[in-house]
Parts: structure tokens; C-alpha cells; sequence
């Protein structure tokens, strides 16, 4: 019996097709394909004829070696030209008009991250397993290129600041994003995590999702998609390092003045890992017989609770307004602001977000993958995934290739629950696909990128 809420769409090419996942059309010439919907409307009178979830507009060529990312109503695309030159486009969703084409130099295999700052937009490239080299900085307007390093930036958009850190010495640099000058430098003296205070929350230690094992990344994000991460207003221009060492300290994020600094545990536990979430500092800690979790103040450094737990190398993570441990085949989430346990989902070794749901990553063929989707409530299982390939990390969209078929099934997680949503199936294989709020975009095994734009649910 399946659980409640499951959405089994069971051997595909094996049962009559549901009017939910109908084939998706190869996409008709736009101009043609504006036509024939206006003559329809005008016959019809525009109220007989439902909109289907999905209505492919463009096509972009990618090719060999080429990368994109979808970032809110833009879709940005690398194409490289040579061994030493490549090209930048930004292009419009969900109609596919190129705004703009500026010169990139290759990085590495692909895009691996997208940034969005205000009027910036950065874009990180790296290899394959997902190591970030070089990070450019683009006018999100005119295209024009602004700056540039040879280093992997972490981006805490609502100050405007951008870190880039070193382990060998330990070593942390702040950057301003709109012109990439040089604020301030640090060495903590020991190995260190960080995160803005109150702003974009890290997964362990880094305000961008953590850094995953490579069979994580080929579950999220993987065949030449991105991982998205749009800056979120509240960081009120501070940031957390969290010292190995056993010090906290607090930093403002654009001096690098040390606002205040504690050993709030004392000598004996050691920082790992620390995020922060509803409104206080959750950091990840190892002391003699095993390893813990504790809340801090934002403000003070006091300790408001604490609690031993056995986490292993999984980490910590937020969902949503909780606080996620990794351990031992399960996920525990507990509440940041008490320490207090809220729900478990076993047999699962990751709880990520995806635009306001969360999605189970756990065992399956070939490494690790998504499971389940989690009611954010409960934790209870919303939709079977087993089978299922999410999108970049943070994304919603999943889709679903049948054994043997040539054939891929699109679909959306709803808010608020989890549920599963098929869009309909497009005829050829996707290797990957990513969405925005008004569109969906898929790389094909040659290289070429589909358009569909997204109706929304009613």
C-alpha cells in the first residue's frame, strides 16, 4: 500500500497515456506557432480550449561544451567557441529572446553556480565535480563585464559582499560586488566555516548550499546545469566565522571590524560547521566522546540551548525553518529557536530545499538521489521520487526518463506539501532541466536547450 499523499506514476510506456503527461510537441516556428494559437482563440472565442501546463516557445543551441542556468525570468547559457574563447548570453523567459552576448572565458567544464546582486549577476565556472575556479562579474542589463577573479566567491547579496576563502593558511577575503574591490582580509589562525548573520543560511558552514560529494552533485545538477543562488534581503551587514579553534566571532561584513568574539562552549568543543536561521546562530560542534548542536544569540554569542548528537559526515542543514541533522541513515529536524526535535524521516541521507518544498536524497541506483518529497510540517513522505532526477539544487522541477523508452516526463513539486505535479512528457531524452517561475528549460543529449513556459496552477 502507498503511502498517503504518494503520486505513483507507475511503468509509463507500459499503460495508456494521462491527460497529464501528454507528449510535449517539438517546438514550431514561433511566428508560426503565434499563429495558429490566435486563430484559435479567435474561432473559439479563447474559453473552449485549455492552456496546457507546458507550451514549448524557443529553442537555443547549446553544443558541446556549452552550460546554462536558469536565474528567476533569465536563462543564462556559456557556448564555447575554442580551447581559449567561449560566449555569455543572456537570454528572456519563457518567449527565448536573446537580450544580450558577451565574451567568456572558458572555465573549467561549465557553469557550476549562478548569483544574482542587485544590477550584478555572477557567474562561477569550474570543473565537472563541481570545483569552482573563476568567478565573473556581468552588468545583468548591458551584459558588459565588470570584474574578475580566479577564485570560487561566496555571495551574501543583501551586503553587497562577496568572500572568497584559502585553508592553506586560513585566510578569509570580502570583495564589493558591484566593482570587485578589495574590502578587507582576515586570518582566524585556525580552519573556519562562516555565514551571514540572518541572511542567505549555508548547509554547512558556507552561505551557498555546502559543497556535496560528487554523487550528491550527479544527483543535483549534473550534465551541464547549474546550481542558482538569488540573494535574499536581511543580512543586516554581518558575518559568523566559526573557528575551529572553539571562537565564535561576529563581523561586519564590509570592514571586517570584529564586533564581538567568544568561546561560547569553551575550549573542549570544537566548531565544524554553522548556519544561521529564525533568528539565531546554529553551529555544529566535535568534543571529546562525540559531537553536538547549539544555539547562539546573534547579538550576545550566549549559548540559549544545547544538545549532544551524534551527526556524521552529512552535516547540518536548514529546512526551510528548521535545522536538519544528518545521521546514520536518517534526517532529524529541530527547532533553531529551542533545540527541541520536531520530526525524523528515516532512510534518507540529505534534506534539501527546493523552493519551499524538501526533497529526501537517499540511496539509490548508481550513488544517491532523490527519495521522497517531505511535508515541511511533519516530515511525513508526499510523493514517491524513487525513479524521479531533481533539477539543480534548489530547484523544483524533476523529471522522469522510463526504462527502455526514448521519452522524458516533466513534472513540478507544489508548494506547500511536496506534492507531485506532472507536466507532460517531452519526446526525447532530457539530461537535465531547471525552471523559473514562468518557465522550464531542459538540455538535450546534443547539447540543445528546450523552452516550455509554465502555466500556472489554478
Amino acid at each position: 500500500m502507498q503511502p498517503a499523499g504518494t503520486i505513483d506514476l507507475g511503468p509509463v510506456a507500459d499503460r495508456p497515456a494521462d491527460p497529464d503527461e501528454r507528449e510535449l510537441p517539438r517546438r514550431r516556428p514561433f511566428g508560426a506557432l503565434v499563429g495558429v494559437l490566435v486563430a484559435v482563440s479567435l474561432t473559439l472565442g479563447g474559453s473552449l480550449v485549455p492552456a496546457p501546463p507546458l507550451t514549448a516557445t524557443a529553442t537555443q543551441l547549446g553544443g558541446v561544451g556549452s552550460s546554462f542556468a536558469v536565474a528567476g525570468d533569465r536563462l543564462y547559457v556559456v557556448r564555447r567557441v575554442s580551447d581559449a574563447a567561449g560566449s555569455l548570453t543572456a537570454v528572456r523567459l519563457p518567449g527565448g529572446e536573446e537580450l544580450w552576448t558577451s565574451p567568456y572565458a572558458p572555465t573549467g567544464e561549465r557553469i557550476i553556480r549562478v548569483d544574482t546582486a542587485g544590477p550584478v549577476v555572477l557567474i562561477s565556472g569550474g570543473e565537472t565535480t563541481g570545483r569552482i575556479r573563476r568567478t565573473d562579474a556581468y552588468d545583468a542589463g548591458t551584459g558588459e563585464r565588470l570584474w574578475w577573479v580566479p577564485a570560487e566567491l561566496v555571495v551574501d547579496a543583501a551586503a553587497g559582499t562577496g568572500y572568497a576563502s584559502t585553508a592553506d593558511p586560513p585566510r578569509l577575503r570580502a570583495l564589493d560586488l558591484a566593482t570587485g574591490r578589495a574590502l578587507w582580509s582576515a586570518e582566524p589562525g585556525d580552519r573556519f566555516t562562516f555565514t551571514a548573520v540572518g541572511g542567505p543560511a549555508p548547509a554547512a558552514g558556507r552561505i551557498p548550499p555546502r559543497d556535496a560529494p560528487k554523487s550528491e552533485t550527479d544527483a543535483v545538477g549534473g550534465a551541464g546545469g547549474a546550481t542558482v543562488a538569488t540573494g535574499a534581503a536581511g543580512s543586516g551587514g554581518r558575518l559568523a566565522l566559526f573557528v575551529r579553534s572553539g571562537r565564535v566571532e561576529l563581523r561586519d561584513a564590509r570592514t571586517g571590524a570584529v564586533l564581538r568574539q567568544a568561546n561560547p562552549l569553551g575550549a573542549e568543543a570544537l566548531p565544524l560547521a554553522g548556519l544561521s536561521v529564525g533568528g539565531v546562530l546554529v553551529f555544529w560542534y566535535a568534543e571529546r566522546g562525540g559531537t553536538g548542536l547549539a544555539g547562539l544569540d546573534p547579538g550576545t554569542l550566549d549559548v540559549r540551548w544545547r544538545m549532544p548528537y551524534d551527526i556524521d559526515g552529512g552535516g547540518i542543514g536548514r529546512c526551510l525553518a528548521l535545522v536538519c541533522l544528518s545521521s546514520h541513515g536518517d534526517v532529524l529536524a529541530v527547532d533553531p529557536a529551542t533545540g527541541e526535535p520536531r520530526w525524523r524521516v528515516p532512510g534518507v541521507s540529505y534534506v534539501v530545499e527546493a523552493r519551499g518544498q524538501l526533497i529526501g536524497l537517499g540511496a539509490v541506483p548508481g550513488g544517491l538521489g532523490p527519495v521522497r518529497s517531505v511535508d515541511p510540517a511533519t516530515g511525513a513522505e508526499v510523493a514517491d521520487l524513487h525513479g524521479w532526477r531533481t533539477g539543480a539544487r534548489g530547484d523544483s522541477v524533476v523529471t522522469r526518463i522510463p526504462i527502455g523508452a526514448q521519452h522524458t516526463i516533466i513534472g513540478l513539486l507544489g508548494p506547500p506539501s511536496g506534492a507531485l505535479r506532472p507536466l507532460g512528457t517531452a519526446p526525447e531524452v532530457l539530461l537535465t532541466c531547471q525552471s523559473g517561475p514562468s518557465a522550464i528549460v531542459c538540455r538535450t543529449a546534443t547539447g540543445t536547450l528546450r523552452i516550455w513556459a509554465v502555466r500556472a496552477e489554478r
